[in-house]
C-alpha cells in the first residue's frame, strides 16, 4: 500500500477526524465525572458518588481513588513544597551550591541541553 495514496489519506483523515469528535466527546464526559467527585453535580452526595462512578468506569479511571488523590491536591493547590503536582526541584535537588555552580547529574543535563531542552525533559520526566 502506498502511504500516498487516496486510500491512506481517507484513512488518516477519518480516524483523525474521529480521534478529535470522540475527544470533544469524551472531555464533557470527564467534566460531568470530575464535577461529581468534588460533589458538585447534584445535592445528593449518593447520586455524585454512584453518577461518578459509572462515568469514570466509562473512562475507564478508578472513581473513588481518583476522589481520594484529587481531594489531596486541592488541599495542597499552589503549594510550591507539598503540592500533588507541578512542583519545582529545590536548590539541592538540582545540585545548585552557593554561587550557583551547578553539581549533580541532573543539573550536569541542565547545562549541558540549555533551558528550552530542558524543560521539555522535565515535562516527561520530572
Amino acid at each position: 500500500a502506498d502511504l500516498a495514496s487516496v486510500d491512506a489519506l481517507k484513512w488518516f483523515l477519518g480516524w483523525n477526524t474521529y480521534a478529535f469528535w470522540m475527544g470533544c466527546i469524551l472531555t464533557g464526559h470527564w467534566v460531568l465525572a470530575h464535577e461529581c467527585g468534588h460533589g458538585a453535580f447534584s445535592p445528593s452526595q449518593t447520586f455524585n458518588d454512584f453518577w461518578g462512578f459509572i462515568m469514570h468506569q466509562a473512562l475507564l479511571v478508578p472513581y473513588f481513588a481518583w476522589q481520594y488523590t484529587h481531594a489531596k491536591h486541592h488541599r495542597r493547590t499552589n503549594n510550591t513544597m507539598d503540592g500533588e503536582s507541578h512542583v519545582p526541584n529545590s536548590k539541592d535537588e538540582m545540585g545548585l551550591k552557593n554561587g550557583v555552580e551547578r553539581h549533580g547529574g541532573y543539573a550536569a543535563i541542565h547545562e549541558a541541553i540549555g533551558d528550552g531542552p530542558f524543560a521539555m525533559l522535565q515535562i516527561f520526566a520530572h
